[in-house]
């Protein structure tokens, strides 16, 4: 491997760590929630859990991932959602 290749692989960990580490703490303080039509939040269940099958993409804060949720169930696409927390990213699933 040549030089410039062997800093880019060095480069590129470091980046890789940093993100990880940046994104996981704010990400470990939030809980998992689904939430419905009438806009009342309840707790995930593995029953409740089992009805949001269909995967909506990641986002990278659980801001963008609630704001793409609830406007699903705004627009009609889907009634319940969830935003799953990732090691990375938040995952958006939804009933439908």
């Amino acid at each position: 491997m040549t030089r410039a290749g062997s800093m880019f692989v060095t480069v590129t960990a470091a980046a890789v760590t940093a993100l990880g580490l940046a994104s996981a703490a704010p990400a470990t303080a939030a809980s998992a929630t689904a939430h419905t039509v009438a806009g009342q939040v309840t707790a995930v269940d593995r029953a409740g859990a089992a009805a949001l099958d269909v995967y909506r993409g990641r986002y990278v804060t659980q801001g963008g991932c609630e704001t793409a949720g609830r406007q699903g169930v705004e627009r009609g696409h889907w009634d319940q959602y969830q935003c799953a927390e990732g090691r990375l990213f938040w995952h958006l699933w939804t009933n439908r």
